[in-house]
């Protein structure tokens, strides 16, 4: 049984989500990092998340609630059903102080229930809903009452947290919501798991090729990943330097298609798709190889950026890296932590990684740079500490 008498300063928070942590994507990495580094800071949290199929994460302070797969709108919304009576009996028991709510749509019971119980209420947002027409719900039905869903839980917020600047001043515009109310944490990384290796032992256990360079991307396959640009680069890439192998790391709706183009292209033998790899197993993968790559096209996030959680870990093993110039990820040059392209062009893709595959001195630079950054501005104690910052800000008003 949860023990439901202890007491922190900062008071009992209300983590809530629709993400489904199964370890599959970057949603569950985000919550179960902010979790721990928050329980880490002796903050009295519960996490309320759909049951996944298979539970990876058990902890009596994560809550799982029952419901069909929330693969569709009417499954997600029935989730939201079951999701008001937990948090009502939760409240009436566990006596929160706030609701730390991780927004996606459709989210509108935290909301219900924080007005009801008077608890205030801070609002995370990760994406924009302009984008929501890129995981599939494009009708304009749709869209309209996930603006509405979202205008009424920015109106109704303490605070809001957006990942990015873009992010920030997007919420301002379109819902009119003061600047004060907006805070930006962007994402981070684990810089204890995600920290370097030795790359000849990754190589050995992952039973890679010694003989070979590895380029690597790891994160789910999706459209706006830009995965196949990277493919179509890869040709250009052996031209220059023949023993060179790839790592795509993770799974998605675009594999069966990048497999094809890998297939048409006819360098289906340099490339491993590995399918869904562990968490604890990813830095394995990224410090077995010498370049790590974020191909992301312009369309997805080009007005308001990234804080994509793959670059800060890929940096936090000390590997440069080359990304796209999409806003937000200007800090990778200025740092000096690897090279950004135009997107969308594999030719200016594969210049880069051979610039890379061709300087051990400047991979280890950057590399190095990289990992310093991270450690001081992204990693997730960092984030946890500023969460906690605000919440008790709010919990103190």
């Amino acid at each position: 049984m949860m023990n439901r008498n202890r007491t922190s300063k900062s008071g009992r928070i209300f983590f809530i989500t629709n993400t489904i942590l199964d370890g599959k994507n970057a949603q569950t990495t985000h919550v179960i990092e902010l979790f721990i580094n928050l329980k880490k800071r002796e903050r009295d949290i519960i996490v309320f998340a759909p049951k996944p199929k298979n539970i990876i994460y058990k902890n009596e302070e994560i809550i799982y609630i029952p419901i069909p797969k929330i693969d569709s709108i009417f499954s997600q919304f029935l989730y939201q059903i079951f999701l008001f009576f937990y948090l009502v009996f939760h409240s009436i028991i566990d006596r929160p102080l706030i609701f730390y709510v991780r927004l996606s749509i459709p989210t509108f019971s935290p909301l219900i229930v924080s007005k009801i119980f008077k608890i205030p209420y801070v609002v995370e947002r990760n994406d924009s809903v302009a984008l929501i027409k890129s995981i599939g719900f494009s009708s304009k039905l749709w869209i309209t009452l996930a603006k509405l869903i979202e205008r009424v839980n920015f109106t109704h917020a303490t605070r809001i947290i957006a990942v990015t600047q873009g992010l920030k001043y997007e919420i301002r515009e379109l819902y009119n919501i003061p600047d004060e109310r907006i805070v930006v944490i962007e994402n981070g990384a684990n810089t204890d798991l995600f920290k370097p290796m030795s790359k000849e032992k990754c190589i050995k256990e992952l039973n890679l090729d010694e003989s070979q360079h590895y380029v690597c991307f790891v994160g789910n396959l999706a459209p706006w990943q830009g995965v196949e640009y990277l493919i179509e680069a890869v040709p250009l890439i052996l031209k220059k330097i023949p023993n060179t192998n790839f790592l795509i790391v993770g799974d998605g709706m675009m594999k069966e298609k990048l497999v094809k183009l890998a297939k048409k292209t006819g360098i289906s033998d340099k490339i491993i798709f590995t399918g869904a790899v562990p968490y604890e197993k990813v830095p394995k993968y990224i410090n077995a190889s010498d370049v790590c790559v974020a191909p992301f096209i312009k369309e997805r996030k080009l007005k308001i950026g990234l804080s994509p959680l793959k670059i800060y870990e890929y940096l936090s093993c000390e590997k440069p890296v080359v990304s796209t110039q999409i806003p937000n990820l200007e800090f990778i040059e200025r740092e000096n932590a690897g090279i950004l392209v135009e997107p969308e062009n594999p030719k200016e893709l594969a210049k880069a990684i051979v610039t890379l595959l061709n300087n051990r001195k400047l991979r280890k630079e950057m590399g190095e740079n990289g990992r310093k950054y991270v450690v001081k501005k992204h990693s997730w104690k960092i984030v946890a500490k500023r969460v906690a910052e605000v919440c008790e800000e709010v919990i103190a008003t």
